[in-house]
């Protein structure tokens, strides 16, 4: 497919030697993402990279045996139980200040039952084929077996705009989200420096590609990377008044641009009862009985009114939604590893419950600005609306700081969002590479955007990636030519938005 118009002669020519460099090394790229998921990296266990058996210790090596210009930094993100961890960069430095900045994230969520999977491994990698059998389903076989599944309507719109029904793909653990993502990021770079070098040219500004860890549990990579909260930040530090645009690499079905995505917050809500023998319930609070009384009133229209008080009527980002008692646990219940239940306090009024909501958000009056006066409107909305649903019960909602993700919005609506100028060359760029107009989305979930975007105030496209599906669901798949794709998209998105000097 050839590249669209709007490039210069020297854009062109490095445009066009950096696609001819990523289709020559296909087999190379495809054996760097199979390498990336054989090593588990469940969020906590990225590893560093001194350490050549983990998924972070693995890109570093390619990256320092591959790159010839971009400058290669790590960063040590805060540690958890299960050992430390590191941000891995790649900055390619150019004529100018702007800056364009993608990421991606190299933890994945556990893999269930081994059992599900291709082989009993669900870190080979397996090839196989996915069939679109008609609109809304596809039919996935690998390793001998057939799976009929329904696919989000993003995915099936991209089955719509291009030929082919029948697509290779690679069946495991991260092969979708995120690690085809890293592959396509590394892919575009070795392809962009081969190509800047033999024009000997240079970017007209500087790429910033940031592999971030902690991705699918509180965003810790992207804080650490852009110094939210109390976090010093490695971005900030580098770039303290930046100006350019960001894109997170995930996958989006097919490069289709994700222009946004609502905010979400995981409200705790605990409350406090009193105890008593269990044949004598009138001597005691039950606190559980008193915190289902709150949650059953969460379809009262008075709630729904207080808590979306502040937000407008966004037309991008949809309606405010509150999925409440998401968990709830209560008196003296313990689980052990093997997720078997102790019930110690069957025989006793529990005085104590505590239980979540899930807070899916658009923007409001001031946004982006006062996210902290979002955050405590919920704690008191929530708190608020329980204690008058109960009685005698202690009631306290709070939203962990490192639980809570704005929103992120590149316009008004989907018609202005995909004339903004990143949108647009995003746009382009899939276009010229897979050969159709993707349109856009709004992501469904929320994204390292949330982070990146809050700190930044850099313009950013929340989602843009390879296509596949089933992320965190056993067979989880990426189609093998999107990975090539996606590459090649990235490589022609960089020119187009930093240009070549």
């Amino acid at each position: 497919m050839e590249p669209f118009d709007g490039f210069d002669p020297a854009e062109r020519a490095v445009l066009e030697r950096g696609r001819a460099w990523i289709r020559e090394h296909e087999s190379e790229l495809l054996e760097f993402l199979t390498d990336l998921v054989s090593r588990p990296s469940v969020t906590g266990r990225e590893g560093i990279h001194d350490d050549p058996e983990s998924v972070v210790g693995s890109l570093y090596a390619t990256l320092a045996e591959r790159t010839d210009r971009a400058i290669l930094d790590v960063q040590r993100v805060p540690d958890d139980d299960r050992g430390p961890r590191e941000n891995c960069y790649a900055v390619l430095e150019g004529a100018t200040d702007e800056v364009f900045v993608c990421t991606s994230h190299t933890d994945t969520v556990a893999p269930g039952d081994e059992t599900d999977w291709p082989g009993n491994d669900p870190y080979d990698a397996s090839p196989g084929t996915v069939r679109r059998i008609e609109p809304g389903t596809i039919e996935l076989s690998v390793d001998g077996r057939v799976e009929r599944r329904s696919i989000r309507d993003a995915y099936d719109r991209v089955w719509d705009r291009r030929d082919a029904t029948e697509r290779d793909v690679l069946v495991g653990r991260g092969t979708y989200d995120n690690k085809a993502s890293v592959a396509c990021l590394v892919g575009a770079l070795l392809g962009l420096e081969y190509a800047l070098e033999q024009e000997d040219r240079r970017l007209g500004g500087t790429l910033v590609h940031g592999h971030l860890v902690g991705e699918e549990i509180a965003q810790v990579g992207a804080k650490a990377m852009v110094g939210r909260g109390d976090r010093a930040g490695w971005f900030p530090e580098r770039f303290p008044d930046p100006e350019g645009a960001a894109v997170v690499m995930d996958g989006s079905y097919g490069f289709v641009p994700a222009v946004g995505h609502r905010g979400l917050a995981w409200v705790t809500l605990r409350a406090e009862g009193e105890s008593t023998h269990a044949s004598t319930p009138h001597l005691g609070t039950n606190a559980v009985l008193e915190t289902a009384k709150g949650l059953a009133a969460v379809e009262d229209a008075s709630f729904r009114e207080a808590i979306a008080s502040p937000f407008v009527d966004d037309t991008l980002l949809g309606e405010l939604t509150v999925a409440a008692g998401t968990t709830i646990v209560g008196g003296d219940v313990r689980r052990d590893r093997n997720g078997t239940l102790a019930r110690a306090g069957v025989n006793a009024v529990p005085d104590w419950c505590e239980t979540t909501f899930d807070v899916r958000f658009p923007r409001w009056e001031t946004y982006p600005d006062d996210p902290d006066a979002i955050r405590t409107h919920f704690e008191e909305t929530i708190e608020a609306h329980v204690e008058a649903q109960t009685g005698d019960v202690a009631v306290t909602a709070t939203v962990d700081p490192d639980e809570y993700f704005p929103p992120v919005a590149l316009a008004g609506s989907r018609e202005a969002a995909r004339e903004h100028p990143l949108v647009e060359r995003a746009i382009d760029a899939a276009r010229s590479t897979v050969g159709y107009d993707p349109g856009v989305a709004v992501a469904p979930g929320v994204t390292d955007a949330a982070s990146i975007y809050s700190a930044t105030r850099l313009p950013t496209i929340v989602e843009y990636g390879p296509a596949g599906a089933f992320s965190h669901e056993p067979l989880e798949f990426v189609e093998r030519e999107s990975v090539l794709d996606g590459a090649a998209a990235m490589l022609e998105l960089t020119i187009r938005q930093l240009g070549v000097a």
